[in-house]
């Protein structure tokens, strides 16, 4: 659980991150709903890292996991702004971001991914 909860801080934290840097280079209108958007995605993100567990190298969640999940940031950025380069280089963003979150969690902080449960023994099965 402390891992889910470290992630999903780390989520936060490069939320800020994404927002200040889109917000000073004037890419998004800084606004209450813009703010809380990306927030909530890059938290979101950092949870599912968190609670994630694939069976893959840290750093191969990291990016799969961030670009499933930011995918749903990088549509509302399709929808809101129509065929532009913006929702194409936040889905690249979104894999970046995922990674910078699955590193702090795990090599920074050294949370590592709990064990997968075992797979059921085919006998249990007949």
């Amino acid at each position: 659980m402390k891992r889910v909860m470290v992630a999903t801080i780390f989520g936060l934290v490069v939320g800020g991150i994404c927002a200040t840097a889109a917000f000073s280079s004037n890419i998004l209108p800084f606004t209450l709903g813009n703010v809380a958007w990306v927030l909530f995605n890059r938290a979101v993100m950092g949870f599912a890292i968190g609670a994630s567990g694939l069976r893959l190298p840290w750093a191969w969640n990291g990016v799969l996991v961030g670009l499933v999940v930011g995918s749903v940031f990088s549509a509302s950025l399709y929808r809101e702004l129509g065929p532009s380069v913006l929702p194409l280089v936040n889905a690249a963003m979104n894999g970046v971001f995922g990674l910078l979150i699955a590193f702090l969690t795990e090599r920074v902080l050294h949370w590592p991914a709990a064990a997968p449960a075992s797979p059921i023994h085919p006998a249990a099965t007949v």
